[in-house]
């Protein structure tokens, strides 16, 4: 029992981090509308066209974002990980009780 409530909390303290941190970097920007190339005229081609580099740059900057998140929950995880191994050392290297 004692080793199964340990790993539920162990389990709810990874999952808590993972949670908040989705939200950290909000939702995707709204994906960009393109014209169809074979109906489009000239202008609609050069409103999508001057649209691109902020839509990019918005992409861009909620990947990284994303990118930021997975490496910190990946430092956690290895970090409770290392921690957990060294607690069940402990427990089980102590005489029954």
């Amino acid at each position: 029992m004692r080793l199964l409530t340990t790993f539920a909390i162990t389990a709810a303290m990874l999952a808590a981090p993972a949670i908040a941190m989705a939200r950290d970097c909000g939702n995707p920007p709204a994906r960009l509308q393109l014209p169809d190339g074979a109906t489009a005229t000239e202008d609609q081609m050069k409103a999508t066209q001057a649209k691109f580099p902020s839509y990019a740059s918005q992409v861009s900057t909620y990947m990284k974002c994303l990118t930021d998140q997975v490496k910190a929950a990946k430092d956690d995880y290895e970090s409770v990980t290392a921690d957990w191994a060294k607690q069940q050392k402990i427990f089980t290297s102590q005489p029954a009780k």
